[in-house]
């Protein structure tokens, strides 16, 4: 879509969402909209009540991951954090959300935790030939990336 259609879709949305404030689905849209437009702080009161209002299926696995990625994007990084830990304990096997969550880890300073949890999520996920060959390795040294041999 370009500007000018998400800008109509906007002008739309909060109309709806005049009408039904507390519909999971209109908030979901709402934010997502708000979010592709750059304004991610007017997103997040949206994908909160999106979930907050129960919010299912797809829809609520892209509203933890939008919404924690939006908390990131503005330098919340302890919201971007929790966000995305609740949405992982919802959706433990959403890659995505692994990696916006390891980002947040990186922008949190815990730079071990998130190089570690990603090469494990690598080595775990890819049928990649180069990766298998040297899983065992990978998923040996994912655990101590920082050990040295002499």
């Amino acid at each position: 879509m370009s500007n000018k259609e998400y800008d109509e879709a906007k002008v739309m949305l909060e109309a709806m969402i005049n009408d039904s404030p507390e519909d999971p689905v209109i908030n979901y849209h709402c934010a997502a909209v708000n979010d592709a437009l750059g304004y991610e702080t007017k997103a997040i009161p949206y994908y909160r009540r999106a979930l907050e209002n129960g919010v299912s299926g797809d829809l609520r696995e892209a509203a933890y991951i939008q919404l924690g990625s939006s908390y990131r994007c503005i330098g919340e990084y302890d919201f971007a954090g929790e966000v995305l830990e609740k949405g992982l304990s919802e959706f433990p096997e959403n890659p995505a959300m692994k990696v916006f969550y390891n980002m947040t880890l990186y922008n949190k300073g815990d730079h071990k935790k998130a190089f570690t949890n990603m090469l494990a999520d690598l080595v775990s996920g890819s049928s990649e030939e180069w990766i298998r060959k040297y899983e065992k390795a990978l998923r040996f040294y994912s655990e101590d990336v920082d050990k040295v041999w002499r």
